[in-house]
């Protein structure tokens, strides 16, 4: 099996990068970014308050050496410069320059921007942020790649002796038949960066037709897109998990399939499913979790939990600075 924590970790220190943490003045934001500092997996800068930020760190015993705060609210140019780069990014969609003003004051935006303007090479939120507050700003100012139809989450869930990627966990609430085909490539993708052969299964409530309903023919259409598009890729659907996951299943389930309870890209029909099952995993196995990647985005954009603790956060700042070596 890949050793998915050394890899992204070594691939992270191949070229320290710069990763913005626009949560900078959260305590477990500090700890995670000095331990990145320690483990040499990449360049922090926080975002915020410097003399909070440094009274954090002061009280809590954390080391800032080699971490750079960007007071970002003291800049001189943040009207005069970054605001009017987001009004110019944002006017055709009706923005105006008081509003850009107003938004550039709110670190995921002055963060976003920051990065899409190549001052940092990723950026970090979604830890104290809602995933909503944080990667609205991501979409408006970063966007997705044109190649794509959509960028998704993809959540690497890393076990004793297997990984398993689940998307979409993050962003597409009831995506479309377009969405859904390219939220299994973009895992797939994310998967194949990490070194491992995908196997992705479209997940459902039923396995080929055991559980006949209409909520069945966007899986069915979405995994005709992918064969078409990628036929080189193993994968099938509609499938319940244990047939995904479980060979034994598979046996009684789907004989014929391609996957024979080997998947280790699982798909799921929404986000409602994706992000349950995702939190489940994580407090009841107590499994460490790699992301979520926002795959498809035009810059590395990595979205963390609100629950993490400063370990699962350095986890998040390790991804992003890999998806920055790619």
């Amino acid at each position: 099996m890949v050793d998915i924590v050394n890899l992204i970790k070594e691939r992270a220190r191949k070229h320290l990068k710069k990763v913005l943490l626009v949560e900078g003045e959260d305590d477990r934001i500090i700890e995670a970014a000095s331990k990145a500092v320690a483990e040499k997996l990449a360049k922090p800068i926080l975002l915020g308050d410097e003399r909070i930020i440094k009274n954090i760190a002061k009280d809590k015993q954390i080391s800032l050496v080699g971490i750079e705060i960007l007071d970002y609210k003291k800049l001189d140019d943040l009207n005069s410069r970054y605001a009017k780069q987001l009004h110019e990014l944002r006017k055709a969609k009706g923005m105006e320059l008081e509003e850009a003003q107003h938004l550039i004051q709110n670190p995921n935006y002055f963060g976003t921007l920051y990065v899409r303007l190549g001052k940092a090479d990723a950026v970090v939120g979604g830890c104290k942020f809602t995933t909503a507050e944080f990667m609205k700003p991501a979409f408006q100012v970063i966007g997705k790649r044109k190649d794509v139809v959509c960028a998704s989450g993809v959540s690497a869930i890393v076990m004793a002796d297997s990984v398993i990627f689940l998307s979409d966990t993050d962003f597409s609430i009831k995506p479309s038949v377009e969405e859904l085909a390219q939220i299994a490539m973009n895992a797939a993708e994310c998967a194949q960066s990490l070194g491992f052969i995908p196997k992705v299964a479209l997940l459902s409530h039923s396995t080929k037709g055991s559980g006949e309903h209409p909520s069945l023919l966007p899986i069915r259409e979405a995994l005709a897109i992918v064969k078409k598009k990628r036929p080189e890729l193993i994968i099938d659907g509609e499938m319940q998990a244990d047939a995904a996951i479980s060979p034994n299943s598979a046996r009684r389930k789907c004989p014929g399939s391609v996957i024979q309870g080997d998947a280790n890209v699982l798909i799921f029909p929404d986000i409602f499913s994706a992000n349950i099952s995702c939190h489940l995993l994580h407090q009841l196995a107590k499994i460490e979790i790699f992301g979520s990647f926002a795959w498809g985005m035009d810059k590395p954009v990595t979205n963390g939990g609100r629950g993490y603790n400063a370990d699962e956060i350095l986890n998040v700042i390790a991804t992003a600075a890999f998806q920055a070596n790619l």
